[in-house]
Formats: C-alpha cells, sequence, structure tokens
C-alpha cells in the first residue's frame, strides 16, 4: 500500500525518483484517469526545466505525454510494474533512460499513487 512507503526509506534514491497521484477515472462515462505530480525530484527539476509538482501530466508536450499516459494507464489498469528503456532527444541532447513505474495500492487495493524511477545510462 501507499502508505506503507517510508520516504526516508527512498532517500538514497531520492533525486531519481517522482511520485504521480492517480485520479481514477469513469470507464462508464468514458473519463479517463489523471496524472498529477505530487513528487518530482530536486534533480529532474534542474534537469528538465522546472519543478512539476503539483503539475498535471497533461501539461506535458502532445508526444512525451502520450508515451507517458499510456505506460500509466497499463500500469493502473493492469495492477503491475512496467519498465522500459528508452532514447530521446532532450533539447538537442540524445540521451538513453531506463524507467521503472510501480504502482501503490490504497487500502481499497486500487492504484492511487505511482512510484516512477528513472536513470539515465551512460553513453
Amino acid at each position: 500500500m501507499a502508505d506503507d512507503v517510508e520516504p526516508a526509506d527512498l532517500r538514497p534514491w531520492m533525486g531519481n525518483l517522482v511520485v504521480i497521484k492517480v485520479a481514477p477515472g469513469n470507464e462508464t462515462e468514458g473519463t479517463p484517469a489523471s496524472y498529477t505530480y505530487s513528487f518530482y525530484s530536486q534533480f529532474f527539476a534542474g534537469k528538465f526545466g522546472d519543478d512539476k509538482a503539483g503539475q498535471s501530466l497533461d501539461r506535458l508536450p502532445d508526444g512525451p505525454r502520450d508515451i507517458l499516459l499510456a505506460e500509466y494507464d497499463r500500469v493502473v489498469r493492469e495492477h503491475i510494474p512496467a519498465s522500459r528503456v528508452y532514447t530521446a532527444d532532450f533539447d538537442g541532447l540524445t540521451q538513453t533512460w531506463e524507467r521503472l513505474v510501480l504502482p501503490l495500492f490504497d487500502i481499497d487495493g486500487a492504484v492511487d499513487k505511482l512510484l516512477v524511477a528513472a536513470y539515465e545510462l551512460p553513453r
């Protein structure tokens, strides 16, 4: 469960972590889940230009946003972690990253947060 995660225990990895709050959608009404950054490490804020804590994923550019939405929707829907290695252009610099997305559950068994770890791989 999300409440079982002690932030202090994550200190060695804090610079590479993001926590995303999940607001569930309603399948019968056709409304998708929404995602808001609740923690965005200072490392990522410096690397990618701003602190996204409190911001919706919807504020990201279309391409990256669509990739992340599909990934997060799958983790929420299937209740399983996701990982991937990808290469992308960040402000003219090609970088390769490895990501892990872990679902965190509320007391009723619904995914209410996502814990995301991302590490840039050496060239």
